[in-house]
C-alpha cells in the first residue's frame, strides 16, 4: 500500500516546500476542474471532512472548528481520495448536509457523496497518501546557521558530540 501511495504522489511532481494550497491548485489544474474548500461547523455526529465531486468542480467540506494542522490533514485526506481515484458516487446518506450547504440540491449531494461508503481499504489508502502528503508539505523550518562565539566553541562542540554519539 505504501508503494502504491508513493506512486500517486510521484505523479504530482510537487515542488519542494509546497503547501496544502499549492497541492490543491496543482491537483485542480491536473484534474481540469476547480477544487474549492468550504469550512463548515459540521458537529460531532458528522465526518470532519468530505469530498463532493460536482458536475463542474470538486468541493471539499472541512470542519471549521479544528486546528490548522488538523485542517491540513482533513484536506490532505480528501485530496488523497481524488488522487487514488476512489469512487464518490456510491449514493451514501446525505447526513443532513442540506443544513450546512443549503445551496446544493440534497438529492445531488446523495448522488455524489461517498465519504461514508468508502471501503476500509480505500480509507486506509487515503490515510496513507494523506500522511505522505503531509510529510511533503509540512516541513519543519530550516535551521538557521549561526556562528559560535570562539569563547563558547568548546562547550558547543561537547554538546553536539553528546547529542550525536558515534555509531
Amino acid at each position: 500500500m505504501r508503494r502504491a501511495s508513493e506512486a500517486h504522489l510521484a505523479r504530482l511532481d510537487l515542488p519542494d516546500g509546497c503547501t496544502i494550497a499549492t497541492l490543491t491548485e496543482k491537483l485542480s489544474r491536473d484534474r481540469g476542474r476547480p477544487i474549492q474548500l468550504m469550512s463548515v461547523a459540521l458537529g460531532a455526529q458528522s465526518p470532519c471532512g468530505m469530498w463532493l465531486a460536482m458536475d463542474d468542480m470538486d468541493l471539499i467540506v472541512v470542519e471549521a472548528n479544528v486546528s490548522a494542522l488538523h485542517r491540513d490533514h482533513i484536506v490532505a485526506h480528501e485530496l488523497a481520495h481524488m488522487l487514488c481515484c476512489h469512487s464518490d458516487a456510491a449514493g451514501a446518506d446525505a447526513m443532513g448536509i442540506e443544513s450546512f450547504v443549503p445551496h446544493l440540491d440534497p438529492q445531488r449531494v446523495r448522488d455524489v457523496l461517498g465519504r461514508t461508503s468508502y471501503t476500509t481499504e480505500e480509507e486506509q489508502a487515503a490515510e496513507m497518501v494523506a500522511s505522505l502528503i503531509l510529510e511533503r508539505v509540512t516541513r519543519p523550518p530550516v535551521e538557521s546557521v549561526w556562528d559560535v562565539p570562539s569563547d563558547h566553541a568548546d562547550a558547543v562542540a561537547r554538546i553536539e558530540k553528546s547529542l550525536n554519539p558515534p555509531d
